[in-house]
């Protein structure tokens, strides 16, 4: 199927608003229209049983056919063409009634007929086409009829018509601007809707762009003070956090013997490592310089997890074979420091990340390429709690 135009889109839109004022509108209509049928009598007491007979039995009909056709699952432009037909048919039975009087009244109340041109253009306001056609249709009605009405004479028709010419073009040019103006508003809010999503889409990547380490793809340090936050809010007493320190072993040689490009090549790789041993909902940073931070939050983060985790990515990262000459083992490796604490409702971050920092000088002075945990949290306290920014930097 073809692209969709803006008028079509502008309908699809609009059904909803525009149908419900269609109705509105129809109902008010109907009720002048047929409360009418008092004025006819009155005023042409010899027409009363046409009157009675066309409005009731023709109109009447097609008014309800009219609102039931509102409830059918067609566009709205159909239902405005249907409401412009009856309308227009209902000036055709207003003049059919009309010719059958011989009052000489009949001439002053045929202007009326002008109001119906005002109907199809500025107050039932349908599409400028329907109205232009419709309005042509009852102005060509009126002026057939109006040769026929009793009484009627030339000088008459001419009086008529200076009034009714200037009601059909202005109120034609007025559905225009009406139509017109509809259609640049509804424009104006799709563009200005347009340029919030895509302000707040871009928004949304900037914040994301703003917690990522552009080097690695890992969340930096402002992600992990978000995530510090919303554990913060968001404490479960049920769970427990593994926060698990992994440093390059020997970096500085590494970079001085391969190279800063090299340097960079080889952070990327061992933190493609990491991500693919983690899990989805992992907080997986990169914490400093060569050093990255693992948190991991919920029921099962027990000590024998965490080191098998610890594990995984240090035989990973072996597995990489990255060259490094300078070292013993000929490749790069990592030591690895764990400290697992349960998570009261008062949680501070930084001992956690202390312990496991602890943890992590441990391994590199045992020899590095291994390693080691420590569960002893803030002076042998097993519950964290605060959770800030400055908590996080300070655990460097």
């Amino acid at each position: 199927m073809g692209a969709m135009t803006v008028r079509e889109k502008y309908d699809i839109d609009r059904h909803d608003e525009r149908l419900k004022t269609l109705r509105l509108l129809t109902k008010l209509l109907a009720f002048f229209y047929f409360s009418y049928t008092l004025v006819d009598i009155y005023l042409l007491p010899d027409i009363t049983l046409r009157s009675l007979l066309l409005r009731g039995c023709v109109m009447l009909p097609l008014t309800f056919f009219l609102f039931a056709y509102y409830n059918r699952p067609v566009s709205i432009r159909r239902k405005e063409l249907a409401a412009v037909l009856v309308i227009t048919l209902s000036a055709v039975v207003w003049c059919a009634i009309l010719l059958g009087s011989e009052n000489e009244r009949v001439l002053s109340y045929f202007y009326a007929g002008l109001v119906f041109l005002m109907v199809l253009t500025i107050v039932l306001t349908p599409p400028f086409e329907q109205s232009l056609y419709s309005s042509l249709f009852v102005f060509a009605c009126l002026y057939s009829s109006i040769w026929f009405l009793s009484g009627s004479t030339s000088f008459y028709v001419i009086n008529h018509l200076s009034l009714g010419v200037p009601v059909l073009v202005l109120t034609l040019m007025a559905n225009y601007r009406f139509s017109a103006e509809s259609l640049r508003l509804y424009l104006e809010n799709v563009s200005v809707e347009q340029l919030r999503e895509e302000l707040a889409a871009r928004n949304a990547e900037l914040e994301r762009i703003s917690h990522i380490d552009p080097l690695t793809g890992l969340t930096n340090r402002r992600g992990l003070a978000r995530y510090a936050d919303d554990l913060q809010q968001h404490p479960n007493a049920q769970h427990c956090i593994a926060a698990i320190l992994i440093d390059v072993d020997h970096f500085k040689a590494f970079n001085d013997f391969y190279g800063h490009s090299e340097g960079d090549n080889c952070l990327r790789d061992v933190a493609n490592a990491i991500r693919d041993a983690c899990r989805p909902d992992d907080v997986v940073c990169r914490f400093g310089g060569e050093e990255f931070l693992i948190l991991r939050s919920d029921n099962s983060s027990h000590t024998r997890h965490a080191l098998a985790l610890a594990e995984e990515i240090r035989v990973k990262v072996m597995e990489l074979a990255i060259p490094h000459q300078p070292t013993q083992e000929m490749r790069v490796t990592i030591s690895v420091g764990v400290c697992v604490a349960a998570l009261g409702t008062d949680t501070e971050l930084s001992p956690l990340i202390k312990a496991a920092d602890t943890a992590l000088y441990e391994a590199k002075r045992e020899g590095r390429n291994r390693v080691r945990v420590n569960n002893q949290p803030d002076n042998d306290a097993h519950h964290l709690s605060t959770l800030s920014v400055s908590n996080i930097n300070t655990a460097l």
